[in-house]
């Protein structure tokens, strides 16, 4: 992989991160890095809305797409399919389709091979609890299938646009993508800090303000943690956030701090530039803090990354942690119930549990909520 294209295409993502604007540019960046004719970000939220974001290259194509083949795709719901499953986050087309079906389905046939379009790859990210992100990248037809080891790389880079849409779906939903940084801030439903990069709070929302003193403190005017045994570890990410450490590479997972009687959730993300006044013009770095708590769904990513499982086995474990009975889980999740109890089996085997309660208190004692 060449990191200086790697570099070029999560620069794209964070400048998109606080621009959501930017996005189809952002996606453009990272389907050069896979040598891809294009790429596609479906997010789906809780409530049933659905939104797709392309690279330039393919928005005619979105278009006849969303028209007449996107109920007909039975390439991307085996794709889907596959990776609720849990086995892996990535999943290329090749593996789920035969040479036979790629000769014979309408949506090769008829749509994407007319099209130049010849194979693609999907992987599941979660921004947020309430809302699942697809990113597919498509090649162009006559290029070769999307190696195993370049699926290697696809979820490692998937983490940072996780990262970045988690702020950029935040300023959609708040309808604030088109005002300033600044002046979006107090619309959103997390804490918001902007450092520098020498680690002082250049402003944060009302939020974010109030989660001082409470898991986080202001040192001197940098932040920190309260807790001496969780301040070394934000300093840690801070100081490779800045020092570039993380080019490259994936990045570390949400930072879990103990706040009393919850937990903060704080993820940290380059912030390359920011418009606005000039009091931001040195802005290096966005920390975004959500407090847990009862009524909040526990967050996928957060299970994903504690206890190393893959996000279709993170989404169902969230979901059976919170009560949810594996009959409902299945039909939120668009998997069979035999395979919420194939995959439940491999999720308790790598959580250390054997039971839905154990589980429950496990994610629990994870996000700091009392039990009963």
């Amino acid at each position: 992989m060449n990191i200086l294209a790697w570099n070029e295409a999560v620069d794209a993502v964070y400048r998109a991160a606080a621009e959501p604007l930017r996005w189809p540019e952002a996606l453009h960046q990272v389907a050069i890095l896979f040598d891809a004719m294009g790429a596609t970000l479906l997010h789906r939220h809780d409530d049933g809305r659905i939104g797709v974001i392309v690279s330039p290259t393919l928005s005619a194509l979105n278009e006849e797409y969303g028209r007449r083949w996107q109920h007909l795709d039975v390439r991307a719901e085996r794709v889907l399919s596959a990776i609720a499953s849990g086995r892996r986050d990535v999943q290329a087309d090749h593996t789920v389709c035969t040479a036979t079906e790629v000769a014979t389905l309408p949506i090769y046939q008829d749509f994407l091979i007319p099209n130049g379009i010849g194979w693609s790859v999907g992987v599941s990210v979660s921004p947020t609890p309430e809302i699942a992100v697809a990113l597919s990248l498509l090649r162009s037809l006559g290029k070769p299938t999307v190696t195993d080891a370049e699926q290697e790389h696809v979820p490692a880079f998937s983490r940072h646009i996780e990262r970045a849409l988690s702020l950029s779906i935040r300023l959609m939903d708040a309808e604030a993508e088109n005002l300033s940084l600044a002046g979006a801030l107090d619309r959103l439903d997390c804490g918001v800090f902007i450092l520098d990069a020498d680690q002082r709070i250049l402003t944060s929302n009302a939020r974010a303000g109030a989660l001082l003193g409470r898991g986080l403190m202001a040192l001197d005017g940098r932040l920190t943690a309260r807790s001496a045994q969780t301040r070394r570890a934000l300093q840690d990410r801070l100081v490779a956030r800045f020092t570039g450490q993380e080019q490259g590479r994936a990045l570390p997972g949400t930072l879990v701090l103990e706040n009393g009687e919850h937990s903060l959730l704080l993820q940290i993300m380059p912030l390359p530039a920011v418009p606005g006044p000039s009091s931001l013009q040195t802005a290096s770095t966005i920390v975004l803090v959500v407090e847990t708590g009862h009524g909040r769904p526990f967050d996928p990513a957060v299970v994903r990354d504690v206890f190393q499982l893959t996000l279709g086995e993170a989404r169902l474990a969230a979901l059976i942690g919170a009560g949810v009975s594996p009959g409902k889980a299945a039909e939120t999740l668009g998997i069979s119930e035999n395979t919420v109890r194939t995959v439940l089996k491999r999720v308790f085997e790598k959580m250390g549990v054997s039971r839905q309660n154990e589980l429950a208190a496990l994610l629990g004692k994870l996000f700091m909520l009392r039990q009963g």
